[in-house]
């Protein structure tokens, strides 16, 4: 039970040292990178990058492959449109379903986003390190676990 008790004081230690390192980000100055996609939520980030790996994409096909409600999509592609990150495309054949493509405001923002995200991978790898193969598939289960419970409650 002891070591359950120290698991659980380390997760509030993550749980709390992450909302601080949020606070501090917002606080400092940041990149402009980082400055650039804090002015977006993660659904439009999300967006986005679905977008930037197929090339165009609908309603369906985002809400699918971010599994997000297509109204919470309708509302994130709209601002991306009005901000000029995303523009509409309709074929010739079937002017009812509409696609979105990236804009170069939209490529930029895309790359700005992967570069972002490889710089955190990254950061988890050089820890990971520290791991050996049994303690890694340890921590998958944990995080697996945690995420299951999270979608239950």
């Amino acid at each position: 039970m002891e070591k359950k008790n120290d698991v659980i004081e380390a997760l509030q230690r993550l749980i709390t040292e992450r909302e601080s390192a949020d606070r501090r980000r917002k606080g400092m100055k940041v990149s402009q990178e980082e400055a650039i996609v804090s002015d977006w939520t993660l659904t439009q980030l999300h967006i986005v990058a679905a977008i930037k790996e197929k090339g165009k994409a609908n309603n369906i096909t985002l809400s699918e492959t971010l599994n997000v409600s297509k109204p919470a999509i309708t509302k994130a592609v709209k601002k991306l449109l009005e901000h000029n990150i995303l523009k509409k495309m309709q074929q010739e054949d079937n002017k009812k379903e509409v696609y979105y493509m990236l804009t170069k405001s939209g490529e930029m923002l895309a790359l700005i986003h992967h570069q972002l995200h490889e710089q955190a991978k990254n950061r988890y790898l050089s820890i990971l390190n520290d791991f050996n193969t049994s303690e890694l598939e340890t921590i998958i289960r944990f995080l697996n676990a945690i995420t299951e419970n999270m979608k239950s409650h």
